[in-house]
């Protein structure tokens, strides 16, 4: 296609059935991460009401639930996603409710939540470094003061990125050659379900970012450096970076 991937490109990507497919297996086959359940444990309170937001078919929410946690919601931009996830809460005879929502422009109330996870990478899918400002801005203006923001990103100083990005010239990820990217560090590429975007930041990008919408960064640490997942997380997700970033409380 030759215009830069926007969010109705995004949609559509993960309303195609085989994106879907693929997510809601990983509900039953890939659960939480042990580092995931090690940062949920370290940073929300039991009592916390959670926002799970990407939340694909579940994956996250239905794990936070078998942690003990009651006050869940689900939100994602893919309505199919959606669907999915609110069938498997109901077969499941999980309490939570899941709601089809745009991460740049929610339709929460102010100070709803009191945490909210972003999982497996779910803001750098966002076109643009504008709009994902944006829903920086937008997460924080749902949560609670003091609150806390949990996600996660993959790191262009990783070595796998390192390598990617230094063969100069490739047109997955030069935006000189490839019209569907708007940004160095952005890469449009084919999955097994279909093709996708990803923006791969440096840390420092990431850390600007949080500073310019009010977050405080309280945590970042690599997933290898948490916990040593099984070879099944592995398969389902490269190494990526946790970010923990709290609110100002007044």
């Amino acid at each position: 296609m030759n215009r830069p991937v926007d969010i109705e490109r995004i949609r559509g990507y993960f309303d195609d059935p085989k994106t879907v497919d693929h997510y809601a297996r990983a509900v039953a086959n890939v659960g939480l991460w042990d580092s995931e359940e090690r940062v949920f444990r370290d940073w929300i309170g039991k009592g916390a009401r959670i926002l799970d937001l990407g939340c694909g078919a579940g994956r996250i929410a239905f794990g936070l639930w078998d942690l003990g946690y009651r006050a869940i919601e689900g939100a994602d931009l893919s309505g199919r996603m959606v669907e999915e996830s609110r069938s498997i809460a109901e077969c499941l005879q999980r309490d939570i409710s899941f709601s089809r929502q745009d991460a740049t422009e929610l339709e929460f109330e102010a100070k709803r939540f009191e945490a909210i996870v972003f999982g497996f990478n779910g803001l750098m899918q966002i076109p643009g470094r504008a709009q994902r400002r944006r829903a920086l801005r937008e997460i924080a203006r749902v949560l609670a003061p003091g609150g806390v923001l949990i996600f996660t990103t993959l790191d262009r100083d990783d070595r796998l990125y390192r390598s990617m990005f230094g063969d100069v010239g490739n047109p997955e990820h030069d935006p000189t050659q490839n019209p569907n990217l708007l940004e160095e560090g952005d890469r449009h590429f084919q999955t097994a379900h279909g093709t996708t975007f990803m923006h791969v930041p440096f840390r420092e990008e990431v850390e600007a970012d949080l500073e310019a919408a009010g977050w405080t960064v309280v945590l970042t640490r690599m997933r290898s450096e948490i916990a040593i997942e099984g070879r099944t997380v592995v398969d389902f997700s490269e190494d990526c970076r946790f970010w923990v970033a709290k609110k100002p409380a007044r």
